[in-house]
């Protein structure tokens, strides 16, 4: 047995989970699945300028962006949502001894 487990192909991060026999770790996994959801759902106009935005994910959140405008649109909750994932991503960052930006 290997003692570093190998890297995941999407994000780098160390996994022991395999899909198609290639290593994924588990958010990329949940991050795929969101996308596919997300895929099926028709695409909404941008308010401001009426393009179809696109679907993106941001701390594990299906967010719609304007690709004219660059506007981000956020359904209820998702804001709060965003900003404690944030958070989180910033208290693990200082953990692992990386400096982190000001929140």
């Amino acid at each position: 047995m290997a003692l570093f487990a190998p890297k995941c192909d999407r994000c780098g991060n160390r996994t022991r989970n395999k899909e198609d026999d290639k290593p994924i770790c588990e958010a990329c996994v949940q991050e795929m699945s969101l996308l596919v959801a997300a895929s099926g759902e028709a695409k909404r106009p941008c308010p401001s300028d009426g393009t179809p935005m696109t679907k993106e994910i941001a701390h594990m959140l299906v967010i719609d962006r304007c690709p004219q405008c660059s506007g981000v649109w956020l359904d209820g909750g998702e804001l709060e949502r965003l900003k404690e994932g944030v958070q989180m991503e910033a208290v693990m960052a200082t953990t692992r001894g990386l400096t982190s930006p000001l929140i």
